[in-house]
């Protein structure tokens, strides 16, 4: 009688670059919520800001690659060891390196799943006697936002002229209208997101699009 074992194989890979193996995974997926007491009846989503997702690994990458063998198994370890077996782990390291220092978005494949726009913020090596012949390491993203900005055609004539109505007049005034200055009335929420900005909590875009949603002069 035999046994058959089988599995599903999951390419785990960084930017492409693929992955021996990760030993740890970590996944944080948070919210930032405001100050601002919520009104009864209030939309309550206005007041939670989604944090950007982050995702922390323990990786290790060997300085023979991991073969899955069909057939005859090897005689000895010459038959499938590399000529120089610091070679793949110096190849990859400086791969690695090259996608920290690049300060690209790039996809992370985990046991999870595909993760899109993840930046690398850390890249931390430690080798001992004991893992000295390969790579060890710990590597920490987190997800960029990307928005796409949205452009606006006028007439430039009617614009000067101020014949193509308060919208036009006020994008030929660089946003003001007549000449005057918009009268924004005082807002703790538009303030509570200033805060937010300022505290890196969230980003220039995050705010632009909430003064769009609710009608806010930024």
């Amino acid at each position: 009688m035999s046994i058959i074992f089988t599995y599903p194989k999951v390419t785990k890979s960084i930017g492409g670059f693929e992955i021996d193996a990760f030993v740890t995974e970590h996944y944080s997926h948070s919210n930032k919520i405001t100050e601002i007491p919520v009104e009864e009846g209030s939309v309550i989503s206005d007041h939670v800001i989604p944090a950007a997702d982050e995702v922390q690994i323990k990786a290790f990458i060997g300085k023979t690659e991991f073969v899955v063998f069909e057939g005859d198994i090897p005689e000895s370890n010459a038959d499938i060891a590399p000529e120089d077996p610091q070679a793949r782990i110096i190849q990859a390291y400086h791969e690695l390196l090259r996608l920290k220092e690049d300060r690209q978005p790039v996809d992370l494949v985990t046991g999870l799943g595909t993760f899109t726009d993840m930046v690398i913020e850390t890249f931390d090596i430690d080798r001992d006697v004991s893992t000295g012949k390969d790579l060890p390491f710990d590597m920490s993203f987190k997800k960029v936002r990307i928005v796409k900005s949205e452009k606006t055609t006028i007439n430039a004539s009617s614009a000067a002229s101020g014949t193509g109505g308060d919208q036009a007049g006020g994008i030929a005034n660089g946003g003001l209208v007549s000449g005057k200055k918009p009268v924004q009335r005082p807002n703790i929420m538009q303030e509570e997101w200033q805060g937010m900005v300022r505290d890196g909590y969230a980003t220039k875009d995050d705010y632009l699009n909430a003064c769009m949603e609710h009608g806010w002069v930024p």
